[in-house]
């Protein structure tokens, strides 16, 4: 009989490329932890102690292999004078993009993260969560890349249209991001994480031309990867990586997350004892599942991914959408522990 492994164990071996006990598995629930609670969204996220105890209380029902310290992505826009909307069915959004002017980017200065109130929050989050759980348990912390933060600091088409016409003015931008990436996420690592998630939509070719993602783009990720003192996975937040999935290898991130909607055999085959692959499960899909479908779902994905370890199962967007309830995501845990045991023997079948 296989001896049980600790999370931290069973993705070591993941990331290592070995097969631990079983594969590993990982559900973003941040928002479900305050209905189990009884709380607002907003009262919950506001509540640095009681995101602490929903989090452990998700781990101790789901039986997943981490847990993790991130808030909201408009807690960074909040560092560059934007502001949060919070509703009452969903994660909180972000109100006006804060840097409409070009005179706003040129007099930019890249913001301390431990000042930004929401940023704060998520760092007493990590405390909090390391205290509880020492090092059995990854903690996973999280930020929006460089390349996709004025999306939400500018508003994504006067992104396209200065892109265009004014260049120089987003490489600044460009820069900016990149030096408050590495500050935030180093802040992260120092209040306990054990690896920073760059969330980064924009590294698809389908958003980005080619040709710039590969001249300026993935430069700007490896700056990003290497001023960041500890464990780095990168997430394309549910956009296709595609051809660039290769270069992306190559960056020195410990997991990369790709769309599920691309072959998960086919990444696997090709990150194959380079970089761990995360992912396999659509969140949008998941509020349409019945019990079976998850299991189905689980099944698939192990069978593409499993064998040879490096393979985390996880949601390929980042965040579990608030109405997947908690019935499907009891269904994704147990389907996990019953095909995902090493060895995969009846993946051969």
């Amino acid at each position: 009989m296989t001896m049980l492994l600790k999370p931290a164990e069973r993705l070591g071996a993941a990331l290592s490329h070995q097969e631990g006990d079983r594969v590993p598995f990982f559900l973003a629930v941040t928002l479900h932890p305050a209905r189990a609670l009884g709380l607002s969204i907003q009262d919950y996220l506001s509540d640095p102690e009681a995101v602490v105890e929903g989090q452990l209380r998700m781990r101790h029902s789901l039986g997943h292999d981490a847990v993790t310290s991130f808030l909201h992505v408009a807690g960074e826009v909040e560092a560059f004078g934007g502001e949060t909307l919070f509703r009452t069915d969903g994660p909180p959004n972000t109100g006006t993009p804060p840097l409409t002017r070009a005179a706003a980017i040129e007099r930019l200065r890249v913001p301390d993260p431990t000042q930004v109130p929401t940023l704060a929050r998520s760092l007493t989050v990590a405390r909090g969560l390391k205290a509880r759980l020492g090092d059995d348990v990854p903690i996973l912390g999280g930020l929006v890349g460089p390349l996709s933060l004025p999306v939400v600091q500018l508003g994504f088409e006067r992104y396209l249209d200065w892109l265009m016409d004014a260049p120089d003015l987003i490489r600044q931008l460009w820069r900016i991001n990149e030096a408050f990436c590495i500050a935030w996420g180093n802040a992260q690592l120092a209040a306990g994480v054990s690896a920073v998630a760059i969330a980064e939509p924009l590294v698809s070719s389908t958003l980005l031309p080619k040709d710039l993602l590969r001249k300026e783009g993935l430069p700007a990720l490896r700056r990003v990867r290497e001023g960041i003192q500890g464990a780095v996975a990168l997430s394309s937040a549910s956009a296709p990586m595609g051809s660039l999935l290769p270069e992306l290898s190559e960056l020195g991130f410990v997991g990369l997350a790709p769309s599920c909607d691309e072959s998960l055999a086919e990444a696997k085959a090709t990150l194959r004892g380079r970089v761990a692959l995360m992912g396999g499960l659509n969140g949008l899909v998941m509020s349409h599942w019945t019990p079976q479908d998850a299991e189905l779902a689980v099944k698939e994905a192990i069978r593409a991914a499993g064998a040879g370890g490096g393979f985390v199962l996880a949601e390929h967007h980042g965040e579990i959408p608030w109405c997947v309830s908690e019935e499907i995501l009891m269904a994704v845990a147990e389907a996990v522990r019953r095909w995902g045991a090493y060895p995969l023997d009846w993946t051969a079948m």
